[in-house]
């Protein structure tokens, strides 16, 4: 599951991660290197979405993909220097100009369809 950002241009490396979990169809990634950065892939090799959540397993980040395997939406539940009060983790949504991780905009807060619509990965959250 995912390279770190080298599938859509073509390059194939060695997995960084492995699936730990299925929640709604949709793929729970943890590193395989437990030492590695906590952040999903930015280029997918093989899902539209991909979960991640904490070592303690609480919520942490998903994120969808194009058909180019390129990162289009993303949701993350931990401290946003924008959204966030006295280090708090906030739950909130990065909008994409156009595929790509590059293109990633502000951090803002989830609309209620949006929370309606993808709650069912919010594991450990209290919402």
């Amino acid at each position: 599951m995912g390279g770190r950002g080298t599938f859509a241009a073509g390059n194939n490396v060695p997995y960084k991660y492995k699936t730990v979990e299925i929640i709604e169809g949709v793929k729970v990634l943890q590193p395989k290197d437990p030492k590695s950065s906590y952040n999903l892939p930015v280029e997918s090799h093989s899902s539209s979405s991909y979960i991640l959540l904490d070592k303690a397993g609480v919520f942490r980040q998903y994120r969808e993909y194009n058909a180019q395997h390129e990162v289009i939406f993303e949701i993350g539940y931990h401290f946003e220097n924008t959204l966030s009060k006295h280090g708090e983790s906030v739950l909130h949504a990065h909008d994409y100009s156009a595929p790509g991780i590059q293109n990633r905009g502000k951090a803002r807060l989830l609309t209620a369809e949006e929370l309606k619509k993808y709650r069912k990965f919010f594991k450990g959250v209290d919402l």
